[in-house]
C-alpha cells in the first residue's frame, strides 16, 4: 500500500483514513486462513517431533522458510503491480507460457530496481529470522522458569482448545464453525487500487495456480474427437478441400441488416438471478406470478422466445458466456486475467464501437469472481458494484437492511441504474446482473404487501409436499414486479431504450420433483422497446444469441460483428422467420419440436410427434455443440487462427 499506492500514485487522491483502515482489516481476513494454515503445520511438526533433539532446528527452518516466502510474495507482487497495474493474475503464467529468458533479462533491466528488492529481500529476512530467534529464546526462558505453561494436563489442555479456537476463527473469518465466502462478506472499497490489493498475494496466487492447473490439463480433444480443422470444416459447413488457415474470427463474422433509423440511446441486458421459464406457465397466472413481465408482451414492441436454453448451469459460468461471447467450456474464464484478449465476440467491446457507454451493474461485490477486472477485460467502462449503490441508498427512504450477503436488494439495484441512466450524457449499454432471488431470501415481503398468504395457499393445493414455502416463491412475485415496474419507469423517462431480459440458469427452487428438460434447462428471454416494432426471426434460442440480437437491432445497416449465435430479432421485417433453427444450450440442444439432454433423452414440446430421423437429428447437434465447445477453447487458448491438423 505505501510503496505502490502512495509512493507510486496507484492510489485516489479522495481515499480517506476510514477506507483505508477497512481493506487492511478485510485483508487481514484473506491472510489469516494462509497463517491458520502455517500455524498447523508447525504445530503438527512440533508433535510429531516432540522427541527428536532436531525439533527446535526443524521447527527454526521452517519458520524461516515461510518468512522468506512471505516476504517474496509482498515483493513480487508490488513488482506484478508496477508492470500489469493488478495483483498477480494470468499473466504470472507469461513464466510458464512465454520466453522466460526475455522475461529475466527485463528483470534485471533496471526499470523495476529488482536488484534492489532483492538486497530488501535479504535483509527483511534476516530481520525476521533475528525476531523468531529473539522470540523462540524468550518463550524458552518462560517455560524453565514455568512462568506460564506449568506441567498440568488441565493447563495444557486449556492451552490447546485456545489454540483450537483461534485457528478455527482464522479460517472461517469469524468466531464460528462455518466458515464464510470472504468475496462475498466483505464490501469491497471504491478505491480501485484498494480493491484489488484486498485478497492478498496468497489468494491471488492459489487462484492462479488452481486455474492453470485446470487449464493445462485441458485438451481440445476434450471437447470434440476430431482435428481443430476438421471440426472447423464441419461446424461451419466448409468444402471438405478448404484449406488451412482458417481465421474463426471471419468465419464468426456476421453483418448487421437493420432497416430501422430508430436510434436506441439506451440498452438494458437484464441477467435475473435464477428466473426460469416454468415461472410463466399458466400454472402460475393463479397467483400471478409473472404478471408483470408477461404484461411487457404484445408481439408488437415485447416478445418473449417460445424456447429458449441456458447455456451454463449457474451464474459465474452464464456470465462467462454473456460476458465473453464464447460456448462454456467448464474452464474459469473469469479468473484468467492477464491470459485472456478482448474477444472480438463480447457485447461489452462490441457496443463500445458502437458509442455506447458499457457499463456492467452487479448487486453485490465488485471482487467476487474479479468480476471488476473480468468486465473491464472485456469491453466494460465501468462496474457499478454494492459499494456504489450503497452509498445512493444510504440517504433514501428504503426499508432497512439494504442488502443482504449476496447484494443489494434488486428495488434498490433498479432505481439506482435508473437514476445513473438519467444523468447519462451520451448513449448506454447496460448489463445487469440481479442477486435478491437467491438464498437466503430476506426480503422484507410484508413491506412490499407480497400476498403471501395466496401463494401459500396455492403451493399447498399444487404442491403440497414441496418444500418451497411462499417465502421462496414470493421473491420470484417481488422480483417480477421490480423488474416491470423498473422497466416501464425507464421506458416513460427514456422511450428510445431496448430491454432484453433472460435469467442466468435454471431455478433450482422449483416447487416439484418432476423436472423434465424443458424445466432444467429453460430460462426466459424477454425483449421489449416502446420504439422497435422488431420482426421475430426464430422461436429457439439460448444465452449465446443475445448478443448478436442486440447488435442486430441497434446497430447501424452493414455493421460486422463476430459471434457463435445469430439473431432472433430484425428491424428488418423482409427477412424471413426460420423454421429450422436449433438452439445450442449446456450440455442441451433443441428445437422447435424438442429439447434433448444425454441424461434424459429426447423431449418433444410444442405438441410435436416423434419422427423417425429424431436420434440422427440429436446426435449432429450434439456433434455442433461439442464442436463450438472446442472452437471457444481454442480461441482463449490458442488464438483465432487454425494453420493446419498438426
Amino acid at each position: 500500500m505505501l510503496y505502490i499506492g502512495i509512493a507510486h500514485h496507484a492510489m485516489g487522491e479522495n481515499v480517506g483514513f476510514q477506507e483505508i483502515l477497512q481493506v487492511l482489516i478485510d485483508g487481514s481476513k484473506y491472510d489469516n486462513r494462509a497463517v491458520a494454515g502455517i500455524g498447523i503445520i508447525y504445530f503438527l511438526l512440533g508433535f510429531v517431533l516432540i522427541l527428536s533433539r532436531f525439533q527446535k532446528h526443524i521447527l527454526s527452518f521452517y519458520a524461516r522458510f515461510i518468512f522468506v516466502i512471505c516476504i517474496f510474495l509482498g515483493i513480487a507482487n508490488m513488482v506484478f503491480y508496477s508492470i500489469y497495474n493488478d495483483s498477480f493474475n494470468g499473466n504470472l503464467l507469461g513464466i510458464i507460457f512465454d520466453d522466460q529468458k526475455a522475461i529475466f533479462k527485463t528483470g534485471l533491466s533496471g526499470d523495476y530496481y529488482i536488484t534492489l528488492k532483492i538486497i530488501f529481500l535479504i535483509l527483511a529476512s534476516l530481520f525476521c529470522f533475528y525476531l523468531y530467534s529473539k522470540m523462540i529464546t524468550f518463550f524458552d526462558w518462560l517455560i524453565a522458569k514455568k512462568a506460564i505453561f506449568g506441567y498440568t494436563k488441565t493447563a495444557n489442555l486449556c492451552l490447546f482448545i485456545i489454540f483450537a479456537g483461534l485457528i478455527t476463527t482464522l479460517i472461517n473469518s469469524h468466531f464460528g464453525f462455518k466458515g464464510i465466502s470472504l468475496d462475498q462478506h466483505i464490501q469491497p472499497a471504491q478505491d480501485s487500487f484498494l480493491r484489488k490489493i484486498t485478497p492478498g498475494a496468497f489468494r491471488d496466487i492459489y487462484l492462479v495456480y488452481r486455474d492453470y492447473k485446470k487449464i493445462a490439463n485441458s485438451h481440445f480433444s476434450d471437447f470434440y474427437q476430431k482435428s481443430p480443422l476438421q471440426s472447423a470444416k464441419e461446424f461451419f459447413n466448409l468444402p471438405e478441400d478448404t484449406k488451412p488457415p482458417l481465421n474463426l474470427y471471419q468465419l464468426l463474422s456476421h453483418t448487421s441488416t437493420n432497416t430501422s433509423h430508430t436510434q436506441i440511446k439506451h440498452i438494458f441486458y437484464i441477467v435475473s438471478e435464477s428466473l426460469s421459464e416454468y415461472s410463466f406457465d399458466p400454472l402460475f397466472d393463479s397467483i400471478d406470478l409473472s404478471s408483470g413481465l408477461k404484461s411487457l408482451i404484445d408481439n408488437q414492441h415485447g416478445f418473449k422466445m417460445q424456447n429458449f436454453l441456458q447455456n451454463a448451469p449457474m451464474t459465474i459460468k452464464s456470465l462467462d458466456v454473456q460476458i465473453t461471447g464464447l460456448f462454456q467450456t467448464d474452464i474459469p474464464l473469469n479468473t484468467m486475467l492477464g491470459h485472456l484478449p478482448l474477444f472480438p465476440t463480447a457485447i461489452g467491446g462490441i457496443l463500445k464501437q458502437l458509442d455506447y457507454d458499457t457499463r456492467f451493474y452487479y448487486g453485490g461485490s465488485g471482487v467476487w469472481q474479479k468480476l471488476d477486472r473480468y468486465t473491464a477485460q472485456e469491453g466494460f467502462n465501468q462496474i457499478l458494484y454494492n459499494t456504489n449503490i450503497l452509498n445512493y441508498a444510504k440517504n433514501k427512504p428504503y426499508p432497512k437492511p439494504y442488502e443482504n450477503l449476496w447484494g443489494v436488494y434488486d428495488n434498490i439495484l433498479f432505481d439506482y441504474i435508473k437514476q445513473n441512466t438519467l444523468e447519462a450524457t451520451k448513449p448506454t449499454f447496460n448489463m445487469i446482473m440481479t442477486t435478491s432471488y437467491h438464498p437466503p431470501y430476506d426480503v422484507n415481503l410484508k413491506y412490499f404487501n407480497v400476498p403471501l398468504d395466496k401463494i401459500q395457499k396455492f403451493l399447498d393445493t399444487h404442491f403440497p409436499n414441496s418444500s418451497v414455502n411462499a417465502n421462496i416463491l414470493g421473491h420470484m412475485w417481488w422480483y417480477d414486479k421490480q423488474v416491470t415496474r423498473f422497466v416501464q419507469e425507464v421506458s416513460k423517462a427514456c422511450p428510445q431504450s431496448l430491454f432484453i431480459i433472460t435469467g442466468d440458469h435454471f431455478d433450482r427452487m422449483y416447487p416439484s420433483a418432476h423436472r423434465d428438460n424443458r424445466i432444467t434447462n429453460s430460462i426466459p428471454l424477454i425483449l421489449y422497446s416502446p420504439v422497435l416494432t422488431p420482426k421475430q426471426l426464430a422461436n429457439i434460442g439460448s444465452h449465446i444469441d443475445i448478443a448478436p440480437t442486440i447488435v442486430e437491432l441497434v446497430s447501424p445497416k452493414g455493421f460486422k460483428y463476430a459471434g457463435f449465435g445469430k439473431p432472433l430479432f430484425s428491424n428488418n421485417h423482409a427477412l424471413k422467420f426460420d423454421n429450422n433453427r436449433y438452439a445450442l444450450g449446456y450440455f442441451a440442444v433443441a428445437t422447435h419440436r424438442f429439447i434433448a439432454t444425454p441424461q434424459e433423452g429426447i423431449e418433444y414440446i410444442n405438441d410435436s410427434k416423434p419422427q423417425e430421423h429424431d436420434d440422427q437429428e440429436v446426435k449432429k447437434l450434439y456433434d455442433k455443440l461439442n464442436q463450438a465447445r472446442a472452437l471457444s477453447w481454442w480461441l482463449f487458448m490458442k488464438g483465432n487462427i487454425i494453420y493446419d491438423d498438426k
